[in-house]
């Protein structure tokens, strides 16, 4: 059994951030019991993008294990794409809608929540980790899940995140799905105080009404 549900998230160039901020709502949804459907998240999504961009701004000297740091990973970044010509343009970039983000912003995202992001890819139909996100401590309790096609490019469909939430948390339903249990409920609580016209008839006559 899987233990994961991926839910799809629109390919806009924002993936990421619709995924991360969609997950932490599913989160909320499921601690206050309630069914969870997809929704307009894209002011969420757009400032958590700008805190990201803030907190790279602010931490450029943000060292890894491997004592790399976030300079190194940007300066790197800039050396593969020559549209790219400083660190600032680098950030400005990134402040775009559109912006890809990678995991330079998955860094930035786990210390701004202090959570671990772990990123999955579909492997011979199962979901395995490629070694893609970041971790703040070992505790799986908190992680929030992504999923990551890993196509080439970034055309459409390509290097597209989506949200991966686990089974064991919630049962979690589309909102099409939502849309047709909600449907079939309002036609049983219908039927249900629908009044008995037999009853009525019966209780008329007894009565001596005609």
């Amino acid at each position: 059994m899987n233990r994961f549900t991926k839910v799809n998230v629109a390919g806009d160039g924002a993936c990421y951030f619709h995924s991360v901020v969609g997950f932490l709502d599913m989160e909320r949804l499921v601690k206050d019991k309630k069914t969870y459907y997809k929704k307009d998240l894209d002011k969420e999504a757009s400032k958590l993008r700008k805190r990201v961009v803030t907190w790279l701004r602010n931490n450029l000297n943000f060292q890894y294990e491997n004592e790399l740091t976030i300079q190194d990973d940007i300066e790197d970044e800039i050396r593969n794409n020559p549209k790219l010509q400083s660190i600032n343009g680098y950030l400005r970039d990134m402040s775009r809608p559109s912006a890809y983000a990678g995991q330079i912003e998955i860094t930035a995202t786990s210390n701004i929540l202090k959570r671990n992001i772990r990123v999955f890819i579909k492997k011979q139909g199962k979901y395995s980790n490629v070694g893609l996100g970041y971790e703040i401590n070992k505790s799986k309790d908190k992680d929030i899940t992504l999923f990551h096609n890993m196509k080439p490019g970034k055309g459409k469909g390509g290097h597209h995140f989506e949200i991966l939430f686990p089974t064991s948390k919630a049962q979690v339903v589309t909102r099409a799905q939502y849309d047709k249990f909600k449907s079939k409920s309002k036609k049983k609580s219908s039927k249900k105080n629908r009044p008995d016209t037999k009853k009525r008839k019966m209780t008329r006559r007894r009565s001596g009404r005609p």
